[in-house]
């Protein structure tokens, strides 16, 4: 007898307690097309009695992530959840995760780009109108492609932060990050070079399929392959100076670059 298939919300969380990133993204994707059973699906898990309890086990890491899933699926759902959820006996863990998620209901797009893909800039960013103007010129950059991107989410750069952007590749998202504070000249010149490339190796990892976030080298050098192209796509005309300058160094450079990777093996 042939077994029913799982629901995809089962799904996502047996992928959660195992750390399957592959089971992950595909039942995460899979919820989102079949948005209204999905709906339904979580939020009679979000009715246990289990969340008042001591997590246990990846108990903590559910409950965030079916809040999470059900803001993308459907903002007025998630915020009468939120609402149900406050004055409901849950346990401090919880409570913290969902004050956290519940900053949600008030965050509103600060633009749209492509196809209607919703981009969010952290309020705390003091040159809001400068990221929102270059996402919006990097996502029409010439071969980029932007499939299966549902989210763009700018934060304030903190290092500790960083391993956001690996999770946030198994739903289909992109996180950029950005100094706090307001810069001009080379600083800003250089700020918006590094966050362009960061963006078109992001957008990389979703073209090429990548499943493994960031854990594999060869993933991370096609990711950085497909970035350098939408760079040379987005500056033709630099590109092309700075090969005409660079040209004749070539042999003095490559001279460079062997003797560095030299010292690094000897240093190892």
């Amino acid at each position: 007898m042939k077994k029913e298939a799982r629901p995809a919300v089962d799904r996502l969380l047996r992928g959660i307690s195992t750390n399957h990133v592959e089971t992950i993204r595909d039942a995460w994707r899979e919820i989102l097309q079949d948005d209204a059973n999905s709906v339904i699906q979580i939020q009679n898990k979000l009715t246990s009695s289990a969340w008042a309890e001591n997590p246990r086990g990846p108990l903590a890491k559910y409950f965030g992530v079916l809040l999470s899933i059900l803001d993308e699926l459907d903002a007025s759902a998630f915020e009468e959840e939120v609402s149900r959820l406050r004055k409901s006996k849950l346990h401090p863990m919880h409570i913290k995760t969902l004050d956290i998620l519940s900053q949600r209901i008030l965050e509103e797009p600060a633009t749209h780009v492509a196809d209607g893909i919703p981009v969010f800039v952290a309020s705390e960013i003091a040159d809001r109108s400068v990221v929102v103007r270059n996402i919006e010129g990097w996502s029409k950059t010439k071969g980029l492609s932007l499939n299966n991107v549902t989210r763009i989410d700018v934060i304030a750069r903190r290092p500790e932060l960083d391993y956001l952007g690996k999770y946030n590749l198994f739903f289909s998202g992109i996180i950029l990050t950005w100094p706090i504070n307001s810069a001009s000249g080379a600083k800003l010149w250089w700020w918006r070079l590094d966050a362009e490339f960061t963006f078109y190796h992001e957008v990389g990892h979703h073209v090429a399929g990548h499943i493994e976030g960031g854990q594999v080298a060869e993933q991370e050098q096609e990711a950085d392959e497909y970035a350098r192209s939408m760079m040379r796509n987005s500056r033709p005309v630099l590109t092309f100076i700075g090969r005409m300058l660079l040209w004749p160094l070539r042999p003095i450079l490559k001279r460079f670059a062997a003797s560095v990777g030299r010292i690094r093996v000897e240093a190892t």
